[in-house]
């Protein structure tokens, strides 16, 4: 017999998970942005008028759901009172020959808050 302390938080990582991404999300190619890292396939550019109809949605959601519709971010960044900046390229660019140092290509900035929450989402250089 399953013990109910281990039971619930196992139950609440699979919900978590299995509703990692909200429903108005879920029609966003997510599997495509993924598998162009650093934008090099530049697959990504295709992708960003589908991303900036689901921008502003973004704006409360926890630091997981970024991470399951978009992935690991290509570069990251710590500021001061424990906030993040996600960086994910939309175009190739010098982070394709050089992944740890930030290019000059376009880019959407990802700003995670202390509580992990995003609070901000906005673009380097808008296309």
């Amino acid at each position: 017999m399953i013990k109910i302390r281990t039971a619930i938080p196992a139950i609440g990582l699979l919900i978590m998970y299995a509703c990692g991404v909200p429903e108005s999300m879920q029609d966003f190619d997510s599997n495509t942005w993924k598998n162009d890292r650093y934008s090099c396939q530049n697959q990504r550019a295709a992708l960003v008028d589908d991303f900036d109809k689901i921008r502003k949605e973004l704006y409360g959601k926890k630091e997981y759901v970024i991470r399951n519709l978009l992935g690991k971010p290509d570069s990251e960044e710590l500021l001061e009172g424990n906030q993040r900046l996600y960086f994910y390229y939309f175009e190739p660019g010098a982070q394709c020959e050089n992944k740890r140092q930030l290019s000059e290509s376009n880019r959407v900035q990802i700003r995670i808050n202390s509580v992990g929450k995003i609070s901000e989402v906005g673009y380097y250089r808008p296309i």
